[in-house]
């Protein structure tokens, strides 16, 4: 049975683990696909200001 302290250092290390597998995953996939598919998405999800919103309108 483990103690306390040590399924603390357990999560700790597996989290820790986590976030640098995270890390570089999220690196790799983004240099997969490309800084312009990149741009390309962030501009096709920006919200178009030139269209009246027509949810206040009807309030």
């Amino acid at each position: 049975m483990q103690t306390g302290r040590s399924r603390l250092i357990d999560f700790s290390l597996g989290a820790a683990i986590g976030a640098a597998l995270g890390l570089v995953l999220g690196s790799l996939l983004t240099y997969w696909i490309g800084d312009e598919t990149i741009r390309a998405l962030r501009h096709g999800l920006q919200k178009d200001d030139t269209q009246p919103n027509f949810e206040k309108l009807l309030q």
